[in-house]
């Protein structure tokens, strides 16, 4: 394969969550991201405009793409876009959220890890859940300093995840996972094939790398999370789902019916 702008990338859709991002870039740069495409899909407040607040070199390092909230499925057909547009500047792009930091447990860098892969469309990440560590209410330090302790809950999530993909051996993506081109495929960390498009793994594990997923954080913004609403039509959020990974705080939950507005929000 010829020599590409960038070996490895992330592309990030996001709505209403810059309060996060700097904490976001700064990891994945320390993980060895070289760049990132950030597609705004409709934040009151433009990705765009609190980009040009960073410091240097953060700037220099992002493309922001206006997605500008038009889309039914949001999140795939962002990623197939940067498919098109980017991929062939790029040997690896990631595709994983603003609430998703990938981790590598190995002492690698990102390049470094995913030199091993090379022969493989796609490497899966799976998550690591992290629930609210008790905490009600949102405050100003960083999510890793905030919630330090996954959930010890077992649920739907624990063989969920994301990929890395080579541009150049994906068809196209799917919210969790892509479509290899014939021949191809997308493996583990182990190197045990994943099916294509399929958002979890038979027997996952995460003793390489993995995704720590602070998907609830705090109660006040898990509430904040479903008024935001998705970027995918197939899936909404449910106002129960903080409690089966904080069952700890069962003292905040509301008397909510299922016509009121934290419920299941698809917008």
């Amino acid at each position: 394969m010829q020599t590409k702008k960038y070996y490895c990338s992330i592309c990030l859709i996001i709505r209403d969550e810059n309060e996060y991002l700097k904490e976001w870039l700064e990891w994945h740069i320390g993980q060895g991201a070289e760049h990132f495409y950030i597609y705004d899909h409709g934040s009151k407040y433009s990705v765009k405009t609190f980009i040009q607040l960073l410091k240097l070199p953060l700037t220099t390092m992002i493309t922001v793409v206006d997605w500008n909230g038009k889309y039914n499925n949001a999140q795939p057909e962002a990623y197939n876009d940067c498919l098109k547009q980017f991929g062939k500047e790029n040997r690896w792009i990631g595709f994983i959220d603003a609430d998703e930091h990938v981790r590598l447990k190995t002492g690698q860098t990102l390049p470094e890890f995913l030199q091993n892969y090379e022969t493989y469309a796609g490497v899966f990440i799976t998550w690591v859940m992290y629930g609210a560590n008790g905490q009600k209410h949102k405050s100003d330090e960083l999510l890793r300093q905030r919630f330090p302790q996954p959930t010890l809950v077992k649920t739907w999530s624990d063989k969920i995840g994301k990929v890395f993909v080579q541009p150049l051996l994906i068809e196209n993506m799917v919210s969790h996972n892509g479509h290899p081109k014939e021949g191809y495929h997308i493996v583990g960390e182990y190197k045990d094939i994943v099916p294509a498009a399929q958002f979890w793994k038979i027997n996952a594990t995460t003793d390489l790398i993995c995704i720590d997923h602070y998907y609830t954080k705090s109660y006040e913004e898990w509430l904040e999370k479903l008024r935001r609403g998705t970027c995918h039509s197939q899936y909404g959020r449910e106002y129960r789902e903080f409690f089966e990974l904080n069952p700890d705080m069962e003292y905040c939950r509301e008397n909510i019916s299922l016509s009121q507005k934290y419920e299941i929000s698809t917008k």
